[in-house]
């Protein structure tokens, strides 16, 4: 038993990696549409676009719930420290996905459609940008005192985090149109196609820029992501990436009905693998590990049970739901003039 307890952090660690990826893969792809609708010639279009989600989006938010609530639960430590040190950001993000939650429910109920259809894009486009920040924000370094964040509210807006930031609004606009693309047909399906393709060249540009800006600030004796014992693990997933980058583009050329969201979750899999190798054991890069930040073994095993239970019942729940609602969203869906 005492065996078997050492190994709990590194099974958070695992559920943690599992649970962002999760919400990256289904909210992404609802705060992707949201950007995209920004774009959107008719207001019908739009509000074609949020009945595509309609029936989904709250699901996907769960994720987001059960990953703060994981982390506070198993490693209190690293929630203090990333509140402190994430505030803004976190609270920013917060605030845009509320804007959009309110414009999704209001925006068929409203006689002012346009002005919940602006709503929906906006809030979509804040809270994509501050986890982009918030995540950047977390990679770029925190230092950390008797177990206290001891830097400044603002050392999470930073170049690299703006690269993190930008080069994530590009991945979840790439969700956002392949979905779209397996959901509607005719003119606004292939410019959902051809700004996937912009989307997709997007991703691999910044995921670029972000490497070549770490390997610099190594080489330079600066900490960045590489300087940890297993930073390099992330040039690892480099093959798999381009593999699936390339078939992504190939099924885009074809206009395949699921293949390019099928590749597009397939990449967000591969990044948050690299970055949970590159990171291991660390929770707070560059010095708190999962195992000085983990919470007591008894709350750790509770935490244990309680998750075995609930996350295969969540995945299961969600598959279901995805498949009752799969398909077109279909003419009759959209709103009247």
């Amino acid at each position: 038993m005492e065996t078997l307890q050492t190994y709990l952090p590194d099974y958070f660690f695992l559920a943690l990696g599992l649970l962002l990826f999760l919400y990256m893969a289904t909210d992404g792809y609802n705060l992707g549409l949201g950007i995209f609708s920004l774009a959107a010639r008719r207001e019908e279009e739009r509000g074609l676009m949020i009945h595509s989600i309609a029936s989904t989006w709250h699901a996907s938010q769960t994720w987001l719930v059960i990953l703060g609530g994981l982390l506070f639960g198993a490693f209190p430590v690293v929630y203090g420290v990333a509140m402190s040190a994430l505030y803004i950001p976190v609270m920013l993000m917060l605030a845009g996905l509320a804007f959009r939650g309110v414009a999704i429910e209001f925006y068929h109920e409203s006689p002012n459609r346009a002005r919940w259809g602006l709503a929906f894009g906006l809030g979509s486009l804040v809270a994509t940008v501050a986890q982009g920040f918030t995540l950047g924000g977390l990679l770029s370094g925190m230092p950390v005192v008797e177990r206290q964040f001891a830097g400044g509210y603002g050392d999470w807006l930073n170049p690299f985090s703006a690269l993190v930031a930008v080069g994530g609004a590009a991945g979840f606009v790439l969700l956002g149109t392949t979905y779209l693309s397996m959901k509607t047909d005719g003119e606004l399906r292939d410019r959902a196609l051809k700004t996937a393709v912009m989307a997709a060249w997007a991703v691999l540009a910044g995921l670029a820029v972000i490497l070549l800006w770490m390997s610099l600030q190594h080489r330079e004796g600066h900490y960045s992501l590489l300087s940890l014992r297993q930073g390099h693990y992330i040039y690892l997933t480099l093959p798999i990436f381009l593999f699936e980058f390339a078939m992504l583009l190939r099924s885009l050329k074809k206009a395949e009905q699921d293949k390019p969201f099928q590749w597009s979750v397939l990449l967000f899999l591969t990044l948050v693998v690299g970055i949970a190798a590159a990171l291991y054991p660390m929770a707070v890069p560059p010095g708190l590990s999962i195992f000085d930040a983990a919470a007591p073994p008894r709350s750790l095993w509770f935490l244990f049970a309680v998750s075995a239970v609930l996350l295969p019942v969540m995945l299961a729940y969600n598959a279901w739901q995805y498949l009752v609602f799969r398909g077109k969203a279909g003419q009759e869906d959209k709103p009247e003039h």
